[in-house]
């Protein structure tokens, strides 16, 4: 295997697949998000009484429900679950571990009771709420089965997290539309700034077919680069506290010692075990945060996408010394030396293109995908040019 396993610091839980919206550009396929089940109480704790067991446990662990809507459940299932977590922590590793919460959600089903449980465990306990911003920006994307908007619901969330004193993340998703509307989208969500813990923006994947043209995107990228460009600008005019994690993600990326920047490449971000995902039946995926597309399915010839286990009926020691767990970790070392070898942003780019370049180009050793090319250059180009702007002494205000 290369490199080292883990530690583990971050498990994605789907407590349930069940989503009360139906989003256009939802990664988790239609009849998932249809199943009402979910993750039983007692699998939980069998679950966890493997993980927190095995060697692969470090210093810190963070536990995100995620993958559907987690408040489809009830209060008391997360109270219970945590309860149960954090009763096997102390009786297991009772010393040196410290384990976080948090709930993903779409924030339509926030009320009285929900925000009394956040405050009963805003201790261990942090929420993201999914919002893409103004209206019609939302709406276009995020809507009910039926087919309804559903911008009021979500606003109406976390206007009750606010009013509750509640610190809550956003995730917001910029389609090619938004690129065009900066500014409506950073100052929609400057009245949270002070109860906005983390906000995060992540660019709709809209590369259809299987090779969009040069010129497209080319012209993608375009819109994307003054997209940045105005949000840098509109940071740097105003002294709210909106911190923009895309940015400040970079900055420390940049800045980083070399131990640092070793434990911020590609490689490294995907180690095998860093992350676990797990879903209601007990899957086990890595190397990615996030349940794996259905597109990547037979990738393997198993029909099981990246799944390499799972933990209701396999200890995490033999998961490790899966055959399949073995082939996936030697493709992606290939896929990471080939981008080592040729591009000139390996040392920052994040990673998470190794799957997206198979599907492109049949292999892992391709390069230069059209995402990559925005998502990551164009995204790092505007980023050095703001900082070369920024000591210049034409622009001696330093970027926020």
């Amino acid at each position: 295997m290369h490199g080292s396993f883990g530690p583990i610091e971050l498990i994605v839980l789907q407590g349930t697949s069940f989503c009360n919206l139906n989003c256009s550009y939802c990664y988790l396929s239609e009849s998932s998000r249809k199943q009402r089940g979910s993750m039983s109480l007692e699998a939980i704790e069998s679950v966890f009484s493997r993980i927190l067991a095995s060697p692969y446990v470090g210093e810190t662990l963070h536990v995100s429900w995620h993958s559907g809507e987690p408040l489809v459940l009830p209060p008391d299932y997360y109270r219970r679950a945590i309860d149960r977590i954090l009763g096997l922590k102390k009786q297991l590793l009772p010393h040196g571990l410290r384990v976080r919460f948090d709930i993903q959600t779409n924030g339509t089903l926030i009320d009285a009771s929900w925000c009394e449980f956040f405050k009963d465990y805003r201790d261990v306990l942090g929420v993201g709420v999914s919002c893409d911003g103004p209206d019609f920006l939302h709406d276009a994307h995020r809507h009910t089965w039926a087919g309804k908007p559903t911008h009021r619901q979500t606003v109406r969330g976390m206007d009750m997290l606010r009013a509750n004193d509640i610190v809550f993340d956003i995730i917001a998703v910029v389609s090619e539309k938004g690129l065009a509307y900066p500014r409506e989208f950073l100052n929609f969500f400057r009245p949270y700034a002070g109860r906005i813990g983390e906000f995060h923006f992540n660019l709709l994947d809209e590369f259809t077919g299987n090779a969009p043209s040069p010129a497209w995107t080319a012209r993608y990228a375009g819109k994307y680069e003054r997209f940045l460009e105005s949000l840098l600008s509109e940071i740097r005019s105003t002294d709210d506290a909106l911190v923009v994690r895309n940015f400040s993600s970079f900055f420390e990326h940049l800045l980083a010692d070399a131990e640092g920047a070793a434990q911020r490449t590609a490689r490294t971000l995907s180690r095998p075990f860093k992350t676990l995902n797990i879903d209601i039946a007990g899957n086990v995926s890595t190397f990615y945060a996030g349940l794996a597309e259905d597109g990547c399915k037979d990738i393997y010839g198993d029909g099981r996408g990246l799944t390499v286990g799972n933990l209701l009926s396999q200890e995490l020691e033999d998961i490790a010394r899966s055959p399949k767990l073995q082939r996936i970790a030697d493709d992606f070392e290939r896929s990471h030396r080939a981008c080592e070898s040729s591009c000139e942003f390996a040392s920052v780019c994040p990673g998470g293109y190794n799957l997206v370049k198979h599907n492109r180009f049949g292999t892992f050793e391709a390069t230069e995908t059209p995402e990559c090319f925005v998502h990551v250059k164009t995204f790092a180009r505007v980023m050095l040019q703001d900082i070369e702007r920024s000591i210049s002494p034409a622009h001696p205000t330093p970027t926020a």
